[in-house]
């Protein structure tokens, strides 16, 4: 590999051979870049690989090319020239080192990797030379975990790629009908939920589309649903704390109403604003703690005097088994 001025007009950018992002994935350059390009040319030469005399595949620095095209309309550019007689996958090595550069790759990223890499080299020689580089214990399960994800439809895609979509709900997403997968794959982009909620929202319409012996996708057109989703006032946080809130009562019925009855315990109480009522961790025991907050010691102390003496004596106090 050696640095050489080459011809902008001879370099295919069609060739995605060593692109690590789906074809239909496209990505702008980003202005900073371009700014960057304008102000100091590319610093980081780009990395191409020789198809015959006058034609090149782009192996790293496609975006620099197309910066420094935008930026001053560059014909020609210094490069990292591979021959042809560079084998396939030293040159998607030199590819991946080149991403590596700019932090770790995306689920997508990887598995396209992976699925390029396999097509040219063992699974034991991929695992071995390339795992231990992306920071994964050399096991076939991250090969054949992440090319799952290239099985999903290319909106869902683009969203792990993109990162509204955890990889590891979308794989669960992957388990479901395709009318279930898209139900929920709309409601997480509707609302972008958090990944925490992501989850919860997997989980908690898998559950209850089993219980009720239905699927997902109706449980997400329920008019309860809509309701939610569709409200007119709420925003987005709103709208999820609102939806999780109801698919907490659903799955747990019982809970929800014995939550119901202690906040209306609580409200006739009239507590005063310093103080504050809880029950134990799902009320698995009888037990209610009491909190009440004093502004300095002196307010504590005239509290305490007038209460100190509705507490019985250590020895006559009762423990909670």
């Amino acid at each position: 590999m050696h640095i050489a001025r080459v011809n902008i007009s001879h370099i295919d950018f069609s060739d995605d051979s060593f692109s690590l992002v789906p074809p239909f994935i496209s990505s702008q350059v980003p202005a900073a870049l371009v700014a960057s390009v304008s102000r100091c040319g590319i610093l980081h030469p780009p990395v191409v690989r020789e198809k015959s005399a006058s034609s090149f595949t782009i192996v790293a620095g496609r975006q620099r090319l197309l910066a420094a095209i935008e930026a001053f309309g560059a014909a020609s550019c210094d490069c990292h020239k591979l021959t042809e007689k560079t084998e396939a996958l030293d040159v998607l090595a030199i590819c991946l080192e080149d991403a590596l550069l700019s932090g770790p790759l995306t689920p997508v990223e990887r598995a396209v990797f992976f699925s390029k890499a396999l097509a040219l080299a063992e699974e034991q020689e991929v695992v071995a030379r390339f795992l231990p580089l992306l920071g994964l214990t050399p096991s076939p399960y991250h090969l054949q975990r992440d090319l799952k994800l290239l099985d999903l439809e290319e909106p869902l895609v683009i969203a792990i790629h993109q990162g509204s979509l955890d990889d590891k709900v979308a794989f669960e997403l992957g388990k479901l009908s395709f009318s279930d997968r898209l139900a929920l794959f709309e409601v997480i982009t509707t609302l972008q939920l958090s990944v925490g909620n992501q989850k919860k929202l997997a989980v908690s319409c898998r559950e209850l589309a089993e219980r009720h012996q239905t699927t997902i996708s109706a449980l997400l057109h329920s008019q309860a649903v809509d309701d939610i989703i569709n409200h007119t006032e709420a925003n987005a946080p709103q709208k999820t704390a609102k939806l999780m809130r109801w698919l907490g009562c659903e799955r747990f019925p019982r809970l929800s109403q014995a939550e119901k009855e202690f906040q209306h315990f609580i409200a006739g109480l009239a507590l005063p604003d310093q103080a504050r009522l809880e029950h134990s961790l799902s009320f698995e025991k009888d037990e209610l703690i009491f909190t009440l907050s004093c502004a300095n010691r002196q307010e504590f102390l005239a509290i305490w005097q007038k209460i100190r003496d509705l507490f019985p004596p250590d020895q006559a106090r009762k423990t909670t088994p």
